[in-house]
């Protein structure tokens, strides 16, 4: 099996883009008035929206962009992606002085991830037309 470097690159970078708007930036914009005000369902609801975005979009990107083993290549993304945006807040910890939450929720969240990549790969694979179909 060979997996498709560029593909995975463009799914990993689309990740890490949509994992900063929806952690980093979002909350920004929001105010923390507005996640504890009478809008907190619907604020929930977009933020677990984004979430599931932040996973599915990425492996549906790699495997459109690989065209084969989309399964892999989705799962492949979800679960660098995971391991690396996990690093980059641990580091981010470090350096801002601040704490470093979810260490011991990042096999969960490794297979959660790599199972939705994986998810969106398997859909962007099928969706493949056949040529010789008609």
């Amino acid at each position: 099996m060979e997996l498709n470097g560029k593909a995975l690159s463009w799914g990993i970078g689309l990740f890490m883009i949509l994992y900063v708007v929806h952690i980093v930036l979002l909350p920004q914009l929001l105010g923390e008035s507005a996640a504890t005000g009478d809008n907190a369902g619907i604020l929930y609801t977009i933020n677990q929206a984004l979430g599931l975005g932040t996973c599915l979009i990425p492996g549906f990107i790699a495997a459109k962009k690989a065209g084969h083993h989309g399964f892999i290549h989705g799962g492949v993304v979800g679960g660098v992606s995971t391991v690396l945006t996990a690093l980059l807040a641990m580091i981010w910890a470090i350096v801002t002085g601040g704490k470093f939450y979810g260490l011991e929720t990042l096999p969960f969240w490794l297979v959660i991830n790599a199972f939705l990549g994986a998810f969106a790969g398997l859909i962007a694979t099928n969706m493949v037309e056949d040529p010789t179909s008609d």
